[in-house]
């Protein structure tokens, strides 16, 4: 990281609240530059704040979790940030999100799977837990590989 974007981590990271810090350190770091992680830290520490590990976050934080992730800790821990994209199908030839297995009681996601199809579906290609928000939008998280 050049000294200017170091500073300019720090600028951001110091201006951030403190919920918002502790969710970075908790459950964004992956989003952010290797050395944001140590800043993030250090303001924590400049601030007396703990820094949490996720499931210390979600006991100690769960509706501040939930409004952040929308899944619960559970769901966010089988799963991976990468999400599903953007479903699309021309002239019946794409990809699509079909079935709904596993419903969760706690953050309401449901498993689908994404299929190539042409037509019918025809070749499975992942396994995301699926947050509806209304009608045609979503979030989902790609679960891990050994839960597929």
């Amino acid at each position: 990281m050049t000294p200017e974007g170091r500073r300019e981590v720090e600028e951001h990271i110091h201006e951030l609240d403190d919920g918002s810090l502790r969710r970075l350190v908790a459950l964004e770091l992956s989003q952010y530059q290797p050395g944001a992680a140590e800043i993030a830290r250090d303001e924590l520490s400049r601030r007396r704040l703990p820094v949490l590990s996720p499931e210390e976050y979600w006991t100690q934080f769960r509706d501040e979790w939930l409004a952040g992730v929308r899944f619960c800790f559970r769901c966010w821990a089988e799963t991976t940030d990468e999400s599903p994209g953007l479903t699309l199908t021309i002239n019946f030839i794409g990809t699509r999100l079909l079935g709904s297995d596993d419903p969760c009681p706690e953050c309401g996601s449901v498993v689908r799977k994404m299929w190539f199809c042409v037509v019918l579906p025809l070749i499975p290609l992942d396994r995301y837990r699926m947050i509806r928000l209304r009608r045609g939008q979503y979030i989902g998280r790609r679960l891990k590989r050994a839960d597929r």
